[in-house]
């Protein structure tokens, strides 16, 4: 967060702002550089470390490379030139008193300030310090988007001048964006430049990771003697989950805390987050305690009162996840912090219910464990990973801040063809949760930065890869990319980013080879999965794919392929035959990108939106066709569109949750039934009654209103089954955002009159096939190669009329026509302005 003021000033075509206090004319300018000459030498303190030296020689270093002039750097008192250090390295300035006294993040604050003789670069610690150089540098053009030489940014300008007035304090405490997999043996350095340079680095470390078997490794000769310190299971001491309600056990962990600051006396904190998984102790005791969130926080507890009493400024760190989750019964002390998990969580809660239950009993400090890219989730893909997404970024940020949160930390990827942009929006909004007011002005700085002449197509194809409007896994993407990609690279006209470009080639070629390595049976899934390790291992310098977690997880969890020994992750290169570093040749890039664009074809039709306003269609005398068997289970979140002819309208339903036995501490089925007018929805009616125990239960709704009406059903992914009652609409939306069934989906869907197409997008699946209103098979999805778009012409005669989709096994979109399908023509819905253009066609 800042605080001052910051005059705008032109460096290329990008002007600057910062938040208002003093006025132009009260901040003095201070010319740093003219012609190709320094006007100011780089000032540090006799008393300066080796750490801030080495500071000033980098700002001296950069400002010589944008300014092409020479920078001094020498000893002195910090009246003159660019003074660089701790305030309290120059107490005749007077500039220390500028700190607030204390609390998380005060050593991490840094002013810059301009004055008529030079420019304060200053720090309350040596890591601001390194803030404010890196800020500055920012602020006179310089960025360093994505890890490595070629994602830097280094205007070229021989006059530079800044007039600023500024005050940093970082808004989250700790910012960190890790490697789920770790890091190899290529893009350690390259991360930690990058996070230097982006202000990502901070000065507390908060410790929530599983920390029982750490515990149990350190004191095995504790546990050997006392058995009875371990969880009981199924009768057994045998669970890695502790006895929490044995005293014994108590004091051990909590001499563990004792001996941790002591061998550390410099860490800020200590976890006793519990093991992974689950297996709490099922004794007596410790059920009469409560829920783990009971048990776990209570050894949190015995840890801050030891803290309290001999560690000052020292925390106990733990997650709410998993089966701690859910908050607990009893009160948090003062010391403990406890990081929300936004995946992995039980009860049936929210993220927001789960922070403000835990913030109710006591919890003054915490933090989020986020997942901004899970390797194993989303593979690289576009748009896939929460990083990605631009607004999700822009929205959570700033709430989880707003509800008191101060600690960041997010697994995340080496991945940064897909989601480089997200991770360096979040690293901008994480120290000054503002930022996020200013996403769209962010991207075309980026945009512009890094491409140029480029940003045109650029922008489209950064859109192709935000989750906040995920694109289809396809042939069509892939050709838009490699297209875009294309087009760019004959504007780039700079070395730079035609690298840039480059990489981001290898990363359209990486989408391709696993597009085609998901799809691949038989003997040909095993050739294409060598062909996707061979590119992302040669590839992984450019750090657009997070190779290492490829090559070790992919066939650990595909047992249709193998690696054959000698060729492992772990096997050098020169030993192993799958790797090789040899650079990618400039004709070798061209005929990725020409190949790419041949073997990916772009769709011929345009989707055509469609209003979610549905009526009857009783004006189109749609015929009375036999029901079709669709399936009636789903998992996640469910949406059903109904009607109710008059009011008061009553919807009765069996509802059986939890048919996979596995989830069922998810939390009750929630029913929530909206009437629809005038595209404004008003709950009418909820419950939560059902279990998720697999067994049937009636639950009624009812609605003071009549007409449209939208149920929603959400069950944590434990999957519901939900039984309708006949002779009330039921119509389901077939789009791309629509949830996946569970079970093979059949309905009718109508085709508007004067359709010349039928477009849409699905999954293969055995006799999964559109019927026309003869029954004429049109289109059979087994015929595609994997997930992608399909066509099928209208015969003539044939628009006007119901159509059907059967055995749908997998995702299927309708995005040609009216995406609303039923099991009859009865229980069908229809957009308002088709039944009515229809109608009028009909007369």
């Amino acid at each position: 967060m800042s605080q001052g003021f910051l005059t705008p000033f032109v460096l290329g075509s990008v002007v600057w702002f910062a938040a208002a206090g003093l006025t132009v004319a009260e901040v003095p300018t201070a010319q740093l550089a003219e012609n190709g000459r320094a006007n100011l030498p780089i000032v540090t303190s006799p008393q300066a470390s080796q750490r801030v030296r080495d500071l000033a020689a980098t700002l001296a270093d950069y400002l010589q490379r944008i300014s092409g002039a020479k920078f001094q750097v020498k000893e002195g008192d910090g009246r003159g030139g660019i003074a660089v250090g701790t305030a309290e390295q120059f107490p005749h300035l007077d500039l220390a008193g500028r700190w607030t006294a204390d609390g998380f993040g005060a050593d991490e604050q840094y002013l810059l300030r301009s004055h008529p003789g030079g420019l304060y670069v200053f720090g309350a610690g040596e890591t601001a310090v390194q803030h404010a150089v890196w800020d500055l540098l920012g602020r006179l053009g310089y960025r360093h988007f994505f890890p490595g030489e070629k994602w830097e940014v280094i205007p070229a300008t021989g006059h530079l001048e800044i007039a600023v007035d500024i005050h940093e304090k970082p808004d989250y405490v700790t910012r960190l964006i890790w490697y789920g997999f770790g890091t190899w043996d290529y893009n350690d350095e390259p991360l930690a430049r990058w996070r230097e340079h982006n202000r990502v680095q901070s000065t507390f470390t908060l410790n929530t990771g599983h920390a029982y078997d750490r515990i149990l490794s350190q004191y095995k000769a504790e546990f050997k003697a006392h058995p009875e310190y371990l969880g009981l299971l199924a009768g057994e001491r045998k669970s890695t989950k502790f006895c929490v309600s044995n005293p014994g056990l108590r004091t051990l962990v909590v001499r563990y805390a004792d001996e941790f600051f002591k061998a550390q006396p410099d860490a800020n904190s200590v976890s006793i987050d519990p093991s992974d998984g689950g297996g709490w102790c099922e004794c007596d005791a410790c059920r009469a305690m409560g829920p783990p969130s009971n048990r776990a926080l209570t050894l949190a507890n015995k840890i801050s009162a030891l803290l309290e009493d001999r560690y000052p400024g020292k925390y106990v760190g733990m997650y709410a996840y998993n089966e701690h989750s859910p908050p607990p019964s009893i009160q948090a002390r003062p010391r403990v912090i406890v990081s929300t998990a936004t995946a992995f969580i039980r009860g049936g809660l929210s993220i927001d219910e789960i922070i403000e239950g835990w913030k109710r009993q006591g919890v003054r400090q915490f933090g989020i464990r986020e997942y901004y890219s899970v390797n194993t989730w989303d593979r690289d893909l576009p748009a896939a990973a929460r990083g990605s997404n631009l607004e999700y970024l822009a929205r959570t940020i700033p709430q989880f801040h707003g509800q008191g949160a101060r600690f960041m930390s997010s697994e995340s990827s080496d991945n940064w063809g897909p989601n480089g942009l997200g991770y360096y929006l979040a690293t901008r909004m994480l120290w000054d949760v503002d930022e996020a007011k200013r996403v769209d002005a962010l991207v075309a700085d980026f945009l512009d930065k890094a491409f140029g002449p480029a940003r045109g197509p650029m922008a489209k194809f950064y859109k192709l890869l935000d989750g906040a409007q995920p694109p289809l896994m396809s042939r069509d993407l892939i050709g838009r990319m490699y297209r875009l990609l294309d087009e760019s690279s004959k504007l780039a006209g700079d070395a730079k980013i035609q690298a840039r470009l480059d990489d981001l080639v290898l990363y359209a070629r990486y989408v391709e080879l696993f597009r085609r390595y998901a799809n691949a049976k038989g003997d040909g899934r095993q050739a294409a999965f060598e062909q996707l390790i061979r590119h992302a291992y040669r590839m992984r310098t450019s750090m657009m794919v997070h190779t290492l977690a490829l090559y070790r997880d992919l066939a650990n969890r595909d047992k249709a392929v193998s690696i054959p020994e000698g060729a492992g992750w772990n096997v050098p290169e020169g030993k192993n035959p799958w790797k090789t570093s040899e650079p990618f040749r400039r004709e070798e890039l061209d005929r990725i990108t020409a190949d790419g664009i041949a073997a990916n074809p772009v769709i011929r039709f345009s989707p055509v939106a469609h209003s979610e306003k549905l009526v009857l269609p009783t004006p189109l005398h749609l015929p009375d066709s036999p029901p079709l068997d669709d399936t009636q289970r789903g998992r996640g979140r469910q949406v059903f569109w109904t009607w109710f002819d008059a009011a008061p309208g009553e919807l009765e339903l069996e509802v059986t949750g939890g048919l996979i036995a596995h989830y069922r501490d998810r939390g009750n089925v929630r029913l929530e039934l909206y009437s629809v007018c005038d595209g404004k929805e008003k709950l009418v009616a909820h419950d939560a009654s059902a279990p998720p125990d697999g067994k049937p239960y009636e639950v009624t709704l009812h609605s003071d209103r009549a007409g449209l009406h939208k149920l929603v059903v959400n069950d944590g992914s434990d999957m519901t089954e939900i039984l309708w009652p006949a002779g009330l609409p039921r119509t389901i939306k077939l789009d791309e955002d629509a949830t996946v069934a569970s079970g093979r989906r059949s309905g009718y869907f109508y085709v508007p009159r004067g359709t010349r197409h039928v477009g849409g997008y699905a999954t293969p699946a055995p006799g999964a096939v559109i019927r026309d209103s003869r029954g004429k098979a049109v289109f059979d999805s087994a015929e595609l190669d994997g997930p992608d778009y399909f066509q099928a012409e209208v015969p003539a005669g044939e628009d006007g009329k119901l159509w059907s989709l059967r055995g749908a096994n997998g995702r299927v979109a309708l995005l040609t026509v009216p995406p609303y399908l039923a099991r009859s023509p009865g229980e069908l819905l229809l957009p308002e302005e088709v039944v009515k253009a229809d109608a009028e066609r009909r007369q």
